[in-house]
């Protein structure tokens, strides 16, 4: 998983602050080529898209995202890979996945340490299923 960079924290704010939500992407290359190449300002505007922050609405329009929403996701994505590769690392069989409503989905068979540490956790963030 990989987090945003500062360039595109950078342009992603710079957006937001000059097109509030939506944007042109002509328009917006127009602005970001003042900071650096046309070409990495696409780049960059192509890989926010695919992390969630900016949605694709036609050929050449484009809506900025709520932050804390796609924040949310990427911070939800990386706990779950994060807790996905502990338990295995452990040697626990669980399985690691993210539901409709955005909560993280534990199903694990382990030892009572670990069972009581999960289930601490269990409310709204995650739901943690015993499936021995």
């Amino acid at each position: 998983m990989v987090w945003l960079s500062k360039r595109e924290v950078a342009y992603l704010l710079l957006l937001r602050k000059v097109f509030v939500d939506r944007f042109n992407l002509g328009e917006a290359l127009d602005i970001l080529e003042l900071f650096g190449p046309r070409r990495v300002a696409r780049k960059v505007i192509k890989r926010l898209v695919s992390k969630g922050f900016i949605r694709r609405l036609g050929n050449l329009d484009y809506n900025i995202r709520d932050l804390e929403e796609s924040l949310w996701n990427l911070l939800l994505d990386y706990l779950s890979q994060r807790l996905q590769r502990n338990l295995r690392s452990r040697g626990i069989d669980a399985s690691v996945r993210r539901d409709d409503s955005g909560r993280i989905v534990v199903e694990v068979c382990g030892d009572t340490r670990i069972l009581e540490a999960l289930f601490r956790l269990n409310g709204k963030l995650f739901i943690v299923k015993e499936v021995c």
